[in-house]
């Protein structure tokens, strides 16, 4: 059932400008502990009394499909509510940054402003994305925010940044960040691991090939970015990650076997601790298997390749 948000639970992305030098502090949240983040989400909005599941949202207005086409939702009634599975891709969220802003006039603050920043990259192309961030606070209650972001390329990082002006000083809570593909949420680095451990172990289960034997084969898991520290040569270069892929597809003991250089088996260690496998089958069952995995690296302009 659809709880509605009411005129908190939406606020217009509109960045204010101070008539005074804009002070920044640090913003008293954290992220959500993973007890509070349970399971994947679809967003719904209400349209003409019935609740939709949000497919798109164009600025900070959710559009939901009606008749085969989207129309625009009521922005002030949102819901979060928990289904089966993630969209299986694993976007990387780095440099988050979480602000508020303020100016302040002859001792009074004016033009409160909530700032949420972060870099996003993704494997694959992904369309219709946007951001949802949702805020328990001390002194405002629970906020929900929403954000078009619109496409993200394969391997190329897409930063964000999410301004919303604020009627209250928020005090301590906690915030939630999801990241939508046409309404689907999408498995990303900032979704707590025991969370996303739990979520993957009940995906893969239902994924478990038919038949007595198969081996194993990559189910998601970010790409080996090219290391920093390689980009004045641009080389090209190698690593082999040995690991031992459990029967649930998890990955255990990962180690460098070899790498043409330091970085690139670093840069493949990295991204090998968060891949998950659909597991090796023996058997009809789902058993451990040990491999070596061998990643090829090409500088920018050639994305790292997995052999």
């Amino acid at each position: 059932m659809l709880e509605p948000g009411g005129n908190r639970g939406h606020t217009v992305s509109v960045k204010l400008t101070p008539v005074c030098c804009r002070v920044l502090v640090t913003l008293a949240l954290f992220p959500a502990s993973a007890a509070r983040v349970a399971a994947q989400n679809v967003l719904f909005a209400r349209y003409e009394g019935k609740s939709q599941p949000v497919l798109q949202v164009r600025g900070s207005q959710p559009y939901v499909q009606v008749e085969g086409k989207l129309v625009a939702a009521d922005e002030r009634e949102l819901a979060l509510q928990k289904v089966g599975e993630f969209l299986p891709v694993f976007v990387l969220v780095k440099d988050v940054d979480v602000k508020t802003s303020y100016a302040d006039v002859s001792g009074a603050s004016i033009n409160r402003e909530f700032t949420f920043q972060a870099t996003l990259e993704s494997p694959l192309a992904l369309t219709d994305v946007f951001v949802l961030l949702d805020l328990e606070t001390e002194k405002a209650g629970r906020i929900i925010y929403l954000r078009e972001v619109g496409q993200l390329t394969a391997r190329e990082a897409m930063q964000v940044s999410i301004g919303v002006p604020l009627t209250t000083g928020l005090g301590s809570g906690k915030y939630t960040f999801h990241l939508f593909s046409q309404g689907m949420e999408v498995l990303q680095s900032q979704i707590p691991p025991q969370v996303r451990d739990e979520a993957l172990d009940r995906m893969i289960a239902k994924r478990l090939p038919p038949g007595p034997d198969a081996p194993p084969r990559l189910f998601i898991g970010p790409e080996p970015e090219y290391p920093e520290a390689m980009l004045p040569d641009k080389s090209t270069g190698q690593a082999v990650i040995k690991l031992r892929i459990g029967a649930n597809g998890r990955v255990y003991d990962p180690e460098i076997k070899s790498a043409t250089a330091p970085a690139f088996g670093m840069a493949a260690l990295k991204a090998v601790r968060l891949w998950r496998f659909i597991p090796r089958l023996k058997a009809g069952q789902p058993v451990e298997t040990k491999a070596d995995i061998p990643i090829s690296f090409n500088p920018p302009g050639g994305p790292a390749k997995k052999s």
